[in-house]
């Protein structure tokens, strides 16, 4: 075999700068490989040592950080956990899950007690619960920690509200609009305030100049509707409340408060072709009360009830067009459903008496008197009722228990005046129809009356066999 060395000849050598750089860079690989050896020893040493690779206070961390440093890091990772057992308390608050959000809660508060958002959410699981002391602590600390915070402030207005300070409740309102002048709910919780400080045209005029900047806001709609109807502004109501109807996709609740509105403002044909559709399509009439959480539940199917009150409101409009046949029908279906709806069966009455079925008027009289649900209205009717079968003894007794219960009811004084002409009683009718006059200036029957008996002559046409007057449609209830 032949000699495979390489003839130093045939090497090349460094020359000039090269040459004088040899020496340092394999002194810098030496020094490295060195640096390496060292560590691999400390590591291997690390690890025989008891407890793991847990390091002892003299060890590397301890010689390169301070306490400081140390401490930080561990509250920068301390708020990062508090913030995950916060968002999980938030999740359970909101699915109604108080006890979970609550232990989740102290556990986000353990880990970060200066996290003002902590001190809002254990407010409102306060506030849930019925501890309002409790929650007042809670938002104050948090307001506190953040004056800047919307939520806590709108909070901290929510909490001075239920104590009824309402002055309070509104400067929390205001700050929390100022921070955040874009959330349709804090300028709400605004205006809903003054209304109940008596103040209406104030909350009118926060809410109409921000309207288009909430072009899609159901709410303040409502309220702007229910503001100027405070104040007998009829058109812009109605306005209000169908642009709620449009805003809503037709909502059934909505389109309720619609035909209400138009009921009030004396929009009658209006309103029956609004309720009447939404009373039809409903399966029944139910009085839903806020404890009542499963007729909640099943009124969240669209048109599963109707409140009675709807129901009273579209017979209403039907009795004052005229059309009492129809209303005595829907009224028997809210006193089918609800058989102790006083107002049902007082509605049911005025409609016949007006339709003149006065069997079907003191059935219901009847039933009104044995729950002793009467008013001076329904003794009223009684009256009516009584008169016009000819038992003017009984239409005098309820004419004097209807003013006993309401003695500004200027149309009871009238009957009781025309219960007292009946039966003879001159002096006992004049004293009533004056005091009926008194009360109602406007009651025209009730000065022809008076002008009848100071002359001397009847102008009633009464029936000599019952006593009872043709002419007592005029100021029937």
């Amino acid at each position: 075999m032949k000699d495979r060395t390489i003839p130093t000849s045939c090497l090349v050598r460094p020359r000039g700068r090269a040459a004088g750089m040899a020496g340092p860079v394999r002194r810098d690989r030496a020094a490295r490989s060195a640096r390496r050896a060292a560590v691999t020893l400390v590591g291997v040493a690390i690890m025989t040592l008891p407890g793991g690779c847990q390091l002892p206070s003299s060890s590397l961390l301890d010689v390169h950080m301070k306490d400081d440093q140390r401490a930080a890091a561990k509250g920068r990772w301390d708020a990062v956990r508090g913030s995950v057992k916060l968002q999980l308390a938030e999740e359970h608050f909101k699915a109604e899950r108080l006890d979970e959000a609550e232990k989740s809660l102290k556990e986000a508060m353990a880990l970060a007690p200066h996290d003002s958002q902590a001190q809002v959410l254990l407010a409102r699981i306060r506030l849930e619960q019925g501890r309002l002391g409790e929650a007042r602590e809670a938002i104050d600390l948090a307001t506190m920690m953040r004056p800047d915070d919307a939520q806590a402030q709108f909070l901290a207005g929510m909490v001075a509200q239920r104590y009824g300070e309402l002055p309070t409740a509104y400067e929390h309102y205001t700050h929390a609009a100022s921070i955040a002048p874009h959330e349709s709910s804090y300028l709400l919780a605004q205006a809903e305030v003054l209304v109940a400080l008596d103040k209406p045209t104030d909350a009118l005029e926060l809410i109409e100049p921000r309207l288009a900047d909430f072009d899609r806001d159901v709410a303040l709609r409502l309220l702007a509707a229910r503001i100027t109807r405070l104040l007998g502004l009829r058109e812009p109501c109605i306005g209000y409340v169908r642009e709620a109807v449009r805003l809503s996709d037709n909502d059934p609740a909505i389109a309720t408060e619609l035909g209400l509105t138009l009921v009030w403002a004396g929009r009658l044909a209006e309103a029956v072709d609004v309720l009447a559709p939404i009373v039809d399509r409903a399966k029944r009439v139910e009085i839903i009360r806020d404890e009542d959480a499963d007729a909640k539940r099943r009124n969240k199917k669209k048109d599963a009830t109707v409140a009675p009150s709807t129901v009273h409101a579209l017979a209403r409009a039907y009795m004052k067009t005229d059309r009492n046949a129809e209303a005595m029908k829907v009224l028997r279906r809210a006193m089918h459903d609800c058989p102790e709806d006083p107002i049902a069966w007082r509605l049911y009455a005025h409609a016949a008496v007006s339709a003149g079925d006065l069997e079907r008027a003191s059935e219901a009289l009847q039933v009104l008197r044995g729950r002793a649900a009467m008013t001076s209205e329904t003794w009223l009717l009684a009256g009516y009722v009584a008169l016009r079968r000819g038992d003017v003894p009984g239409a005098r007794d309820a004419a004097r228990k209807a003013v006993a219960l309401e003695d500004g009811l200027a149309e009871a004084h009238f009957l009781l005046g025309e219960a007292s002409e009946a039966l003879g009683q001159v002096s006992a009718a004049r004293t009533a129809y004056e005091n009926a006059l008194r009360r109602d200036p406007d009651l025209t029957v009730a000065e022809r009356r008076l002008a009848a008996l100071s002359m001397g002559a009847s102008l009633l046409g009464t029936d000599s066999n019952t006593g009872c007057d043709d002419r007592t449609g005029d100021v029937e209830p």
